[in-house]
């Protein structure tokens, strides 16, 4: 094998292949090339070789070989990012806007009337549920989340708690809790399943256009989370943003003051008692880029993301931008 090919394995992602080549992967795309002598050349197999050609004198990179009679289907291929992150919690966690929770049925009570309920507990729920769907998740309101640039109401995340089917319809509505990740209080509500998260055809791309947002929420965790977590940002279809998108997250650089300047005018003079002592100029340093994440999810003005790779621990505030080359 040549020392410029891979051979990809089962556990891998486009993501991790993309790294183990390319210093900025998020130009993954713009260097991929279709062998139109490969069979799905979007797709990629454990057993595929990965490799560094020269079409036309410029290095791209693609399938150099497919084993023979490996493959049946479609099953086998890999996907952009480890779905098994990501499917556990957010596979029912949502946005909505306050009217939409509103508009959604609430529990009542449960039968034996206590504090809250759990797996294999009977609930009752208002208004009654006339659709045809049998099972409903459990979903919490959560935490506001509000962009921080416009001071604009971006939705609530909807906390997931478990999953209830209907023993009895009518008003009240009667359902057991058949799956439970939380305790199921009064109050809570009761929205349709909803499939899964991601596209597993998707390929990690960037931005169709600019994006300059920040990171307003980080479920699950209390000030920071690393690689492989998830956050939530201010910016989502309607800002073009897409499944699959790559962002490269970034520190705001920090005002300082600048106590050595000698410049006259940058040094401005006080007021009052202090009239006759200058005062340093503030300067903003550079934003300074620490890590990636790859869009999951996407909703009218919000977005969730996973962490894909980083060299420090992300907060709130962190800016997530489209990338640009170094």
């Amino acid at each position: 094998m040549a020392a410029d090919e891979y051979v990809v394995k089962k556990g891998d992602t486009l993501w991790s292949i993309a790294n183990h080549f390319l210093k900025d992967p998020y130009y993954w795309p713009e260097i991929w090339y279709d062998n139109s002598q490969i069979k799905n050349p979007h797709k990629i197999y454990p057993g595929d070789r990965i490799g560094i050609m020269y079409i036309g004198g410029r290095p791209r990179l693609g399938i150099t070989m497919r084993p023979h009679m490996r493959y049946e289907g479609d099953s086998a291929a890999i996907s952009s990012i480890p779905l098994d992150v990501i499917k556990p919690f957010f596979s029912y966690d949502q946005i909505m806007t306050q009217a939409e929770l509103d508009a959604t049925p609430y529990i009542l009570t449960n039968r034996d009337d206590a504090l809250s309920a759990s797996m294999g507990d009977v609930i009752y729920a208002r208004p009654a549920l006339t659709d045809s769907l049998d099972n409903y998740a459990i979903v919490r309101q959560g935490k506001h989340l509000v962009d921080p640039v416009t001071g604009a109401s971006l939705g609530y995340r909807t906390i997931y708690e478990g999953e209830a089917k209907i023993m009895q319809r009518g008003d009240p509505t009667e359902l057991r809790i058949i799956k439970s990740e939380r305790e199921v209080n009064k109050g809570d509500r009761l929205v349709p399943m909803i499939g899964e998260p991601f596209d597993h055809d998707i390929t990690p791309s960037i931005p169709a256009v600019p994006i300059d947002a920040v990171i307003i929420d980080l479920p699950d965790a209390i000030t920071q989370v690393g690689t492989y977590q998830v956050a939530i940002i201010n910016a989502g279809k309607d800002n073009g943003l897409v499944p699959g998108d790559m962002l490269r997250i970034s520190k705001p650089g920090r005002v300082v003051k600048d106590t050595y300047t000698q410049n006259p005018k940058e040094l401005k003079q006080g007021k009052g008692i202090d009239a006759l002592l200058p005062h340093p100029p503030l300067v903003k340093l550079p934003d300074f880029p620490i890590g990636t994440a790859m869009v999951f999810r996407t909703y009218d003005h919000a977005s969730y993301v996973l962490v894909v790779k980083t060299k420090r621990p992300i907060h709130i505030g962190d800016l997530a931008q489209t990338p640009t080359a170094d």
